[in-house]
């Protein structure tokens, strides 16, 4: 399994065990489920679930409700970009971080400006007024307790034949794919 950490702060954002599509070179997309999990839902072999669930009046379940992509990787959902131009500046930021993390990595004038062509073009088509209103924002875990700035991982909720599909888009170049 393949899991895809921020270049910048280490968070594990995701991994291969979600379908995934990389876009353009320059995008990797997973797609999620909204999924409701409880707690003793695991089932072993050879257990007797029926003796074991006696004297159990439900009261201490514990439930999970959310996408399943963020759930597993532990991912908090960020309310600061409510609207464009805030989301706009921290794209900034980030895209420089990102194209300064290229060079140091070795990557050419050529991969760097094919790349900021392509992430303009993408950033365009986010800021756009009727997708963006279809955008939450993630952060992971170090992220989220201030240990450095990182990507922002991006969930776009897709109408697929009546049913609300949730993607994840993160940026391939501030990526580090690891092998679990």
């Amino acid at each position: 399994m393949l899991i895809y950490k921020d270049a910048f702060t280490d968070d594990e954002l995701c991994s291969d065990s979600f379908p995934v599509k990389l876009v353009d070179d320059l995008v990797f997309e997973f797609k999620g489920k909204h999924v409701v999990r409880k707690e003793g839902d695991v089932v072993l072999a050879g257990s007797n679930p029926s003796a074991e669930e006696e004297g159990d009046d439900g009261g201490d379940e514990h439930v999970e409700r959310g996408i399943d992509f963020v759930l597993n990787h532990r991912l908090a959902e960020m309310n600061c970009y409510e609207d464009p131009s805030t989301f706009k500046s921290y794209a900034k930021n980030f895209l420089k971080k990102v194209v300064d993390h290229m060079q140091k990595n070795g990557k050419s004038a050529e991969e760097i400006e094919t790349f900021k062509a392509k992430i303009q073009n993408w950033m365009k088509g986010l800021l756009s007024k009727d997708r963006f209103k279809n955008l939450a924002f993630f952060i992971g875990e170090n992220m989220a307790e201030g240990r450095g700035e990182g990507q922002v991982a991006i969930v776009e909720y897709r109408d697929e034949n009546g049913v609300e599909s949730p993607y994840m888009m993160l940026v391939k170049e501030a990526l580090i794919e690891e092998k679990a």
